[in-house]
Order: structure tokens, then C-alpha cells, then sequence
């Protein structure tokens, strides 16, 4: 009951919190000397920093679920995080956000993808499913040559998808499908949508690195080889896949921050304009949104509008290409 009433409140206790460190900095006897007042204000700084964690922590749980896996295609344990809308039903289909991540695990430095969402609430706002899932090494979402244990791309189709429409109401089709990235996740899903047409229906990237013909930021134990990078890049896929994607507008492409010109591209645009060029050379219909330079982690700036235009595509296709503003 206690930890109910915890989670119902959590934005009223931590004002009460404030108010209380508050009056205890000016509580405390100017009889006891300095040295002794700044440990004590300290103390209580911290057991109030670690309450407030805790709150969080706690209300942050009781939204998003937790999985715990081991499979076939990574070594070790594995998490799958689920953010249901608030009046989620078991009887009612849901498309299904697949929110890519861009470091191992659920390592923090560019920011938590999940965490940002639920607080635009986008998972009521748009009436979706929320999903990230854990890798055990950087995540490029390739399948390696020769190693059967790193196949992140098989991991997210073959088995991130099929469990979470096992366990929870789902359209499960292409048109339920979405992905969702930045930089190398970015990256991921445009060439994850390329690669596997039929099974995913939209993808949205910004700030995304889209021509790499050799390895950077440890690409090379995912990948493998050269040969096995080339089979998926966004860039050679374009034009090969081309065809599933000239009727129905499937792709967002924004951006740009720091993926401008540190790696040449073959026209000598940053890597968001030579793709935008890319796909009208080839007639893709995409939603193109150079504006958005924001800082390079999980920002709510630039994945508000870069979720209203994936989700808009769900809805009314654009029977064009659009440059969104």
C-alpha cells in the first residue's frame, strides 16, 4: 500500500522532499561549527538524492516491463523492455514501436530511449507498444559471417518480434512493425526495413551514418568481413529493394548533427542529404527533414518529430515525397 500510494504521488512527495532539505539547510544551530553543518546539510543531500532515485526507479518499473532471454543468436542473458499504454487490452491489436538502441545492453551515455518516450507519452498519445531490447555487443543489426552467436539482425526478426506477439496483443503484420533509431541504430533502420521488406513496415532514422564501405566504431565483430557488411548497407540496398518502396511512402529520414561530412559520402553531402538523394534517384517516396540538429543522444527535439512523422505514415500514407519542416 505504501509503495502504491509512493508510485501515485511520486510528484508530490518529491516536492515535499525539496521543501524538507530545504528546511533542514536552514535548520540547522549555527552553534555547531561549520565544518559539522556542511557534513550534516551533505548527509541529508544524499539520502534525499537516493529517495528521489528511488521513486523514479520505482515509477519508471511499474510502466515498463522486463524480460529476461537467452537464445541461440547472442551469448548470455538478454533484455526485452515493454512499455504498454496505460489502458493497454488484451482483446485490442497494437502496432508496435521497436525502438533501436545505440550502445550494448542498456548502457545510458546517449541517453535512455525508452525512459525519453514514456515521458513524451508517446506510448498514449499514439496508442503503441513500446520495445527495446538489449545486445550483447555494439548493436550494427547484422548477422556476423561466420559466428551463429552474433546475429542481431535474425535476433530482432526472428525472435524480438515473434516473442513480443506471443505475449502481448499485437497486429502482427508488416503494417504493426516499426522501427525507430539514430546513428548507427539509425543506420539499422533503414537497413534492417531494406533488407527485410516484407516484414517491417515503416522505419525512421535521424542523424544516421548511411554510406560505410569500411569498419569504424566496432563494426568488425558484428559484421565479420567486408563482404558481409556490404550485404547490409543502406546504401547498396537502395537500389537493389527499391521496388517495395515506390507506391507507399515507408521511410522517414531526418537529421543532421554529427553525421555531416567526418566520413565522405560519394557526393560530398552529409550522410542524411546524400541519402535523401540517393532514394529520389531511385524513387523512394520518404518523409526528408533536414532541420533537426540536435545534440547526438535520445533527445525529445528531434524523436517528437520524427515519431509524429513515422506514425503519420500509419495513418495516411503521403502519396508523394514530402520535405517536412
Amino acid at each position: 500500500m505504501i509503495i502504491c500510494n509512493l508510485l501515485n504521488n511520486a510528484n508530490c512527495i518529491y516536492a515535499n522532499l525539496l521543501n524538507c532539505l530545504h528546511i533542514a539547510k536552514n535548520s540547522i544551530s549555527d552553534k555547531i561549527p561549520s565544518a559539522m553543518r556542511k557534513y550534516i546539510f551533505n548527509l541529508v543531500f544524499v539520502c534525499f538524492a537516493l529517495v528521489t532515485q528511488f521513486l523514479y526507479s520505482f515509477t519508471l518499473a511499474d510502466r515498463i516491463k522486463t524480460h529476461l532471454v537467452e537464445t541461440e543468436y547472442q551469448n548470455g542473458t538478454q533484455e526485452i523492455r515493454v512499455l504498454l499504454p496505460d489502458d493497454y487490452q488484451d482483446d485490442k491489436q497494437y502496432r508496435v514501436l521497436y525502438v533501436l538502441p545505440v550502445e550494448k545492453g542498456f548502457d545510458k551515455k546517449y541517453g535512455f530511449a525508452l525512459g525519453v518516450l514514456r515521458k513524451m507519452n508517446a506510448h498514449n498519445i499514439y496508442d503503441i507498444i513500446i520495445v527495446q531490447m538489449g545486445f550483447e555487443k555494439e548493436p550494427w543489426y547484422a548477422d556476423h559471417a561466420t559466428d551463429l552467436h552474433t546475429r542481431q539482425a535474425s535476433y530482432l526478426k526472428d525472435f524480438v518480434v515473434p516473442f513480443i506477439e506471443k505475449h502481448y496483443s499485437t497486429l502482427a503484420a508488416s503494417k504493426g512493425r516499426l522501427l525507430f533509431g539514430f546513428s548507427k541504430s539509425g543506420f539499422g533502420a533503414f537497413s534492417l526495413i531494406l533488407t527485410y521488406t516484407d516484414f517491417f513496415g515503416y522505419a525512421a532514422s535521424w542523424d544516421a551514418p548511411m554510406f560505410l564501405d569500411k569498419f569504424y566504431f566496432k563494426m568488425k565483430p558484428v559484421f565479420g568481413t567486408l563482404d558481409q557488411l556490404n550485404k547490409f548497407r543502406p546504401d547498396l540496398l537502395v537500389p537493389k529493394k527499391k521496388r517495395f518502396f515506390t507506391k507507399t511512402t515507408r521511410l522517414v529520414l531526418s537529421g543532421e548533427k554529427d553525421w555531416g561530412k567526418s566520413i565522405p559520402t560519394p557526393t560530398g553531402d552529409s550522410h542524411t542529404t546524400a541519402m535523401h538523394k540517393l532514394l529520389l534517384e531511385n524513387g523512394i517516396k520518404h518523409i526528408y527533414n533536414d532541420q533537426l540538429n540536435i545534440p547526438h543522444r535520445w533527445d525529445k527535439r528531434w524523436m517528437a518529430p520524427t515519431l509524429h512523422a513515422l506514425m503519420q505514415l500509419t495513418k495516411d500514407p503521403p502519396n508523394s515525397h514530402q520535405q517536412s519542416r
